[in-house]
């Protein structure tokens, strides 16, 4: 019995509701994972969220990326009262999100096919079959189960919504063009704003829509060439060569940071041009061995002529060149080439990033995804008996893995120690698993992953810092000295991290309360200035900020401000930040000199980042200095004028 158009309709239209009910019962068992990696980084300061300036204070400063991305750490605070409960609450509204996005898509996709003649229950087919494909996808896991990475679903939200928008208002060009031209506008730009504001990322929108007119999508005929071509280069082609540009202008990176990230923008390339057919083949086979965060750093490619970089370099130059000559006789496959290699524009280019994330895929396989499933579910009979098959097969194998790696995940202390047995090499692997062992084995089964590690790994040796904190809390009567010898001939060569800072951070936290033989501030000290001579650390202005701002902090818990101003100084002059503002401050308003905090702050107030978001938060925070150091400077006024008056000494004896 065949089914009419429109039992055909709803009958895609609850399949797809019923992978979406899928999706999220395969995510589920990951709700029960915790914070991890970037999450403590970028959102600790929601423990002290508890009012809607506190808030204020948090959405604006944000330090993930160039434009703070506000919107996201606004959706993060709208969740603070949850935060000490743990990660469950932002890991299901992440999943929510996620299957909020594919809802989206399919829509989207609806839209996409119709502009393109698609009869319309063929279209509901095609965008609900590329949309269930792409929600149960195992390689975008990580994108929902790291709190951290609803930046990325966020952006990719507001891009679908702007996408969205302008495919609606384009399929009615026939019948209003000027007004189809104004709403197109309206999305375009509204819908890259409010991503970018989530994620920087979103500047992508454009370059995408560019994709589709450039290939599936033909030139409107109800406008004049000419304002067509106006309006496609001011909104689609100008923002992608201005991005273009950018990128190109990060090509030449300074010494200290080839140093900092052991490559240079040219290594960087030659290295993506692998890891984008490690994301391809991974989102065919998304083996859940094989995907997350806590594996072996790939290689960097330092020669253009080596095997395995030449076939993928070449083969990446020649599909570009083939999608743009045959982009309309093909249009498809060069949607395909195209719209991935655009969603991966910013964080698989130029830009200083680390080399790997699986996240990065998050719209960029919507592109090739949309393609396979337009092309067999559009195709000849012999196609869409392919599709019959390979479609639900390919959901239910992906099911599979998406179940089997959420449900690791949501086993944090068994999934640290499989992750480090599978990745021995993964210093985020072996560091995770440590950190468990020691709420669950004790110090001494943690030290001896740490010392293990750091002997087969002297790359990662700043782990001894923390192996020397460790020993300090739990044993400080013992013997230090091996650890501290061992730190001092390794520190100077060790990989660049600014978790080295964090540690010794931590271990100057230890020595002010702890008593540990062997140790105490001079070794702190003694450790940083070793640090700061290794080459991949001396020239980071960051670093350097920190280096001084660390020796600021322990010169005040001395007793000696003059050093502590001398080094804050410097910190600024390395790099400003609130931070350093409030430790001033404090430093001169506490030492009684009020008029100095002042000048301070006044200067600091010409400071402020360009950033306007970035600026605002910069001015609040001095405010706030200046009404403590007012608060401060009347409290010794009254402190002056209730002391007692001294009586004459009785000289008698």
């Amino acid at each position: 019995m065949r089914l009419n158009q429109g039992s055909r309709s709803q009958l895609y239209l609850i399949s797809f509701l019923v992978v979406l009910v899928l999706a999220w019962f395969c995510y589920r068992p990951g709700l029960s994972g915790v914070f991890q990696l970037d999450d403590l980084g970028n959102l600790g300061d929601l423990a002290y969220v508890e009012d809607s300036n506190s808030a204020v204070d948090f959405i604006l400063a944000g330090k993930a990326g160039p434009l703070g991305r506000p919107i996201s750490l606004l959706t993060f605070a709208l969740q603070a009262e949850q935060w000490e409960q743990g990660a469950r609450a932002f890991l299901q509204f992440n999943v929510l999100l996620h299957l909020l996005n594919a809802s989206l898509l399919a829509g989207c996709l609806f839209q996409l096919s119709l502009l393109q003649a698609v009869d319309r229950s063929k279209a509901i087919l095609i965008a609900a079959a590329a949309a269930a494909m792409w929600v149960i996808m195992p390689l975008l896991a990580s994108a929902s189960l790291l709190v951290v990475q609803r930046m990325t679903t966020l952006s990719a939200l507001f891009s679908l919504l702007g996408l969205g928008g302008y495919l609606l208002a384009r399929s009615r060009m026939e019948s209003k063009p000027t007004r189809a031209l104004v709403w197109m506008s309206v999305s375009l730009v509204s819908g890259t704003l409010f991503a970018a504001l989530c994620k920087e990322t979103g500047l992508l929108l454009p370059t995408l829509v560019l994709a589709l007119e450039a290939t599936i999508l033909e030139r409107p005929t109800q406008l004049a060439r000419r304002n067509w071509r106006f309006w496609h280069t001011t909104f689609l082609l100008l923002p992608t060569l201005l991005l273009g540009v950018y990128l190109l202008s990060l090509m030449s990176y300074p010494d200290w940071l080839v140093l900092r990230r052991g490559f240079s923008a040219w290594e960087r390339l030659l290295t993506e041009a692998q890891l984008l057919w490690v994301y391809l083949y991974k989102a065919v086979l998304g083996f859940p061995a094989q995907l997350g965060v806590y594996q072996t750093p790939p290689q960097v490619s330092h020669n253009l002529f080596a095997p395995l970089t030449l076939a993928a370099s070449a083969s990446w130059l020649a599909l570009i060149f083939a999608a743009v000559i045959w982009r309309r006789r093909f249009p498809l496959a060069a949607l395909a080439i195209l719209w991935f290699l655009a969603g991966h524009m910013i964080e698989s280019s130029v830009v200083p990033l680390e080399l790997y994330f699986e996240h990065r895929n998050y719209l960029p396989l919507v592109g090739p995804v949309y393609a396979v499933c337009a092309y067999l579910l559009s195709g000849a009979a012999r196609l869409r008996r392919i599709a019959a098959v390979f479609v639900p097969g390919y959901i239910a194998i992906s099911a599979y893995f998406l179940y089997t790696f959420a449900s690791l995940s949501g086993e944090p202390s068994p999934a640290s120690r499989y992750w480090a047995i599978q990745y021995p090499d993964s210093a985020r692997a072996v560091t995770r698993m440590a950190t468990f062992q020691l709420t669950e084995e004790g110090p001494l089964q943690t030290l001896s992953t740490i010392d293990r590690f750091s002997l087969d790994q002297p790359q990662y040796a700043y782990l001894r810092i923390q192996e020397l904190n460790l020993r300090c809390r739990f044993f400080p009567g013992q013997e230090h000295g091996a650890v501290l010898m061992q730190l001092r001939q390794e520190l100077p060569q060790v990989d660049f991290t600014y978790t080295a800072g964090t540690m010794l951070s931590e271990l100057f936290s230890t020595v002010i309360t702890a008593n540990c033989a062997g140790v105490n501030f001079e070794t702190v000290i003694e450790l940083a200035e070793l640090l700061r001579s290794n080459p991949r650390y001396i020239n980071d202005p960051n670093y350097n900020q920190f280096h001084h701002r660390l020796l600021a902090g322990i010169a005040r818990q001395q007793g000696d401000d003059a050093n502590a101003r001398e080094h804050l100084q410097q910190a600024i002059a390395h790099s400003k930040s609130s931070e350093i503002n409030m430790m001033m401050v404090t430093l001169l308003a506490g030492a009684g000199d009020y008029a100095g905090a002042d000048a301070f702050i006044d200067d600091a107030m010409q400071q402020a980042p360009r950033n306007l978001l970035r600026a605002a938060a910069w001015r609040r925070d001095l405010q706030k200095l200046r009404a403590y150091v007012r608060e401060l400077e009347r409290y010794s006024e009254v402190q002056k004028t209730t002391q007692p008056v001294a009586e004459p000494e009785n000289e008698e004896l």
